[in-house]
């Protein structure tokens, strides 16, 4: 956990939110101390209300607990009922500043997707450090992210349930609220324009350019231009550009992954041009041009970067979400900033701290950590290191004679390979995990600790 803080990046100023947007206390307590961590991305009213709010907090000595107190109390790591996730503090300073970095080094703006956190203070954090808007999966998530005062929202999908569609004609009635919507046939824009009956203005919409096999998205350029010519003619739409997902392909940079990605992403060139040519974006002020999830964010900015020069501006947009945390696993295989991939790479920042339980035969340890605690759904836990007799213990490297090999709900099973020093009972067992999305959903407030072991902050997240 000895690792340099990296200083942060630039910090533009925020609008501040109407009164019809925040749900918020009339006066947040203005003795509850603030993080360090938010900046100024998201006005500070809204946050200050959610720090102060108490929630069940199962990995902190007293519960329930808000983030202010967690703040204000002197706790350390040893303190914390295990298992605990925690945040490291170094590391998301260290990610925030250096993706920032990357990204102006490759010309392209960010809107990092909030789904992998859902937690205004890092949402906060990732704007304060020039992040053009955030991205959300979900109406619902995007009416979370304008409650706390979010003014440029992609909303990477298609919308066609009613009731969320009147929501954001009502929303457009704040002409500084700037979303940007999925449409990917001319049947889904022909649904998504008749739900925006009485908007007080146009939804900009975004043709999404799908994978064959795998998700939504138009299957090929000539789709996605029936779908752009009718959003286009829609008196409810404006065509604003073109959207889509390279992470529905393999994550990795071992196989032919990336020469798929690329071949697919040279259709948005041909879609962009095809489209201007026809004049689809004339009631656009730019056309924004947007792909790179966490994985392929290299592929997407160089193909972004590689566009035909239009009749309007274009705003090339990367959504990666996953930078901001990294992890062990998954990222740490696919992310162009990954070690040995470059000189500064991103750091893991989540970890999970396990207490043995058991020592029933040779070979087998289990632990007090499980399904309901980490992620899964990719890549097991991989053992870090162990503490010796606990928090406060001293650390010793696992190395690689140690594995996760089975995770029950509360539960997990731990191989100890012949002459590796196994654990014992009451020792506590250090985590890497694997895909962020996945490990902050199951915890509603999740501890930040800084290099020394200090619990400074604590993250709501609010899935």
């Amino acid at each position: 956990m000895n690792r340099p803080r990296s200083s942060t990046g630039p910090q533009p100023p925020s609008t501040p939110p109407s009164a019809a947007t925040v749900s918020a206390p009339d006066s947040a307590p203005g003795s509850a101390p603030a993080s360090a961590l938010a900046g100024s991305g998201l006005p500070a009213h809204p946050l200050a209300a959610l720090d102060a709010e108490p929630v069940e907090a199962r990995s902190l000595p007293e519960s329930p607990a808000s983030p202010a107190r967690v703040r204000a109390a002197g706790w350390g790591l040893a303190d914390l009922w295990l298992p605990a996730v925690v945040l490291e503090e170094d590391a998301l300073r260290h990610n925030l500043d250096r993706f920032a970095r990357w990204c102006a080094e490759h010309g392209a703006d960010l809107a990092p997707h909030g789904k992998t956190t859902m937690a205004p203070l890092l949402w906060s954090a990732q704007l304060d450090h020039g992040a053009w808007g955030l991205t959300a999966a979900t109406v619902a998530q995007a009416r979370v992210m304008r409650r706390f005062g979010a003014r440029r929202i992609v909303i990477a999908n298609e919308v066609t349930e009613p009731a969320q569609l009147a929501w954001l004609a009502h929303e457009l009635a704040d002409a500084a609220f700037q979303p940007l919507v999925l449409v990917d046939s001319a049947e889904g824009a022909a649904r998504t324009a008749a739900g925006l009956a009485g908007a007080p203005r146009p939804l900009p919409v975004l043709v999404e350019l799908g994978v064959p096999g795998r998700r939504a998205g138009a299957r090929g350029v000539e789709a996605a231009l029936e779908a752009a010519r009718a959003a286009a003619a829609s008196d409810a739409l404006v065509l604003s550009g073109v959207e889509g997902f390279e992470g529905v392909f393999p994550q990795r940079r071992d196989d032919d992954s990336a020469a798929r990605v690329r071949a697919w992403l040279a259709g948005f060139a041909e879609f962009v041009r095809r489209a201007d040519a026809e004049g689809l974006f004339a009631r656009a002020e730019e056309v924004v041009v947007t792909a790179g999830g966490s994985a392929f964010p290299d592929l997407a900015a160089a193909a972004l970067a590689d566009l035909p020069e239009l009749s309007r501006p274009v705003r090339r947009v990367v959504r990666s979400g996953c930078y901001l945390t990294h992890d062990d696993l998954l990222m740490e295989r696919a992310s162009p900033l990954r070690s040995g991939a470059v000189p500064d790479p991103l750091r893991p920042a989540l970890t999970c701290y396990a207490r043995v339980l058991s020592c029933p035969e040779p070979g087998r340890v289990l632990l007090g950590a499980g399904k309901r605690d980490v992620s899964f759904d990719i890549d097991l836990p991989v053992v870090r290191a162990v503490l010796e007799g606990g928090a406060a213990g001293r650390r010793r490297p696992a190395g690689a004679g140690m594995r996760v090999v089975e995770l029950n709900d509360h539960h997990a099973f731990l191989d100890v390979d012949p002459g590796t020093p196994a654990p014992r009972a009451g020792d506590v067992v250090e985590l890497g995990l694997s895909h962020p999305c996945t490990v902050f959903d199951k915890w509603p407030l999740i501890p930040v600790v800084d290099s020394a072991g200090r619990v400074v902050d604590a993250v709501r997240t609010l899935f």
